[in-house]
């Protein structure tokens, strides 16, 4: 026999159709009737609060597991008068009036200084509060300008020198 002869098929098992599990014969009909005899013995005992009563939520008076929604009495809040008020309010034409007057060159530096100081009146606080953080803006940028125009003058000098 050479390495490359054919081997003999091996032998198949017969066919056969595939069987349905079957239920347990019960050797007789007592055995079927013994098992709610000792169901009896596990069940909980009377005075036991059962599983639905110990782990049930409470019910309210309104029939649902949740609390019912507190009435509270309305508080009246009276308005305030115009005269107790803080301060005023600038209105839409206001704030352009004032951002083109601060947008003049020297004018506008003028004006800021003054609405900053407060001699725009008392009753206008959100002008001052936005003239002196304009101001504090300006003052940052101008330093900050200061300080890039410097480093880079200095650095140019350098360059140039060497050649």
């Amino acid at each position: 026999m050479t390495d490359y002869q054919s081997q003999p098929p091996l032998p198949q098992p017969p066919q056969s159709q595939p069987t349905q599990p079957q239920t347990p014969q019960y050797p007789n009909a007592q055995q079927q009737t013994d098992a709610p005899q000792y169901a009896s013995q596990y069940t909980a005992q009377p005075d036991a609060p059962q599983y639905d009563q110990q782990y049930a939520a409470p019910q309210y008076p309104t029939g649902t597991p949740y609390p019912p929604t507190p009435q509270y009495a309305p508080q009246a809040q009276a308005p305030m008068p115009a005269s107790a008020q803080p301060y005023g309010v600038t209105s839409l034409g206001g704030w352009v009036g004032t951002i083109i007057l601060s947008a003049i060159p020297l004018v506008g530096f003028i004006l800021l200084i003054c609405w900053a100081a407060g001699m725009g009146g008392e009753e206008h606080r959100d002008r001052r509060n936005w003239a002196l953080a304009q101001l504090i803006i300006g003052v940052v940028a101008f330093l900050l300008v200061i300080i890039i125009t410097a480093a880079t003058g200095f650095s140019l000098t350098q360059m140039f020198d060497q050649y």
